[in-house]
């Protein structure tokens, strides 16, 4: 235990304090959360999170996480889940407290929700694999860390490009429309970003492959998205199809989604498999 990780341990829990009760409505009358459903999408999207970062220290993580590192560790994703995946959205105007807490906005809800989520299986990620698997070495906290900036990065920067390419303005479809189509494939394409993503950041230094694998799958997601909403549309689907109903496009678009990243998640499984062995000996998540 070091001087500096102590010093992030403790920066960490204090972000933890100060996000959580924010978060968590905890200024905010009872009658904010009382048969308010979409309060608890994002709190949901924190349990999956911590429940995936569990199963990563306990079984996949570097042998050297142990003691004072699992707390560590831990702490340090809670306080990304709680900061950064809660609070993000808010910059794109998306925001906790008003549009969930306040105005009880379940297309704002799955939004953050799912950016939530999405933070979350990349830290979980960057922490899959050994630190050091061809030295002797155990690394540093700072290996993960840096995987996961960069993944978030990446996540940051093709939501960006989802933004662009929407069909009018996606803010004002979750705000004020509340359309759950458009909140769906939204937060059907982070979660399926992330998963992506989450073979990238492994901490295992395979990750350079798979980096360059999941860019490729990222921009073909992309395509997807612009085809669905400004070619498919104009060719198959009427104006009453682009309406709230069962199944359009946007229904089409989040399905899709988490097929493509399914289908990239068992691609990466049989490539690691050639290449390594049969996981979960080797490999990434």
């Amino acid at each position: 235990m070091e001087d500096d990780e102590v010093m992030i341990g403790v920066l960490a829990a204090i972000a933890v304090l100060l996000a959580g009760s924010y978060v968590a409505g905890g200024r905010l009358h009872r009658l904010y959360l009382r048969n308010n459903p979409a309060a608890g999408l994002p709190r949901l999207a924190v349990l999956a999170s911590l429940a995936w970062l569990g199963i990563v220290l306990r079984w996949f993580a570097d042998p050297s996480i142990v003691g004072f590192y699992l707390l560590l560790y831990g702490v340090l994703g809670l306080a990304a889940t709680l900061s950064i995946g809660l609070l993000v959205p808010k910059i794109y105007g998306i925001r906790l407290r008003v549009d969930v807490y306040e105005r009880r906005n379940m297309a704002a809800a799955l939004v953050i929700a799912g950016h939530t989520l999405a933070v979350g299986l990349i830290y979980g990620g960057c922490l899959w694999g050994e630190a050091d698997p061809d030295g002797d070495g155990e690394g540093g906290w700072w290996i993960p860390l840096g995987f996961f900036a960069a993944g978030l990065a990446v996540l940051w920067l093709a939501a960006a490009l989802y933004i662009k390419h929407e069909p009018g303005s996606l803010r004002l479809r979750v705000i004020q429309d509340r359309s759950w189509p458009a909140a769906r494939a939204a937060a059907s394409y982070l979660v399926s970003v992330s998963i992506v993503l989450t073979d990238a950041v492994a901490g295992d230094f395979w990750g350079w492959t798979h980096g360059l694998l999941a860019l490729v799958m990222i921009a073909i997601m992309l395509t997807a998205h612009r085809l669905l909403n400004r070619g498919l549309p104009q060719v198959l689907t009427t104006t009453a199809q682009q309406t709230d109903h069962w199944f359009d496009s946007r229904h089409l678009e989040a399905v899709l989604y988490a097929l493509m990243a399914l289908g990239f998640w068992l691609l990466q499984r049989l490539l690691d498999g050639w290449l390594l062995g049969p996981w979960p000996g080797g490999g990434s998540p």
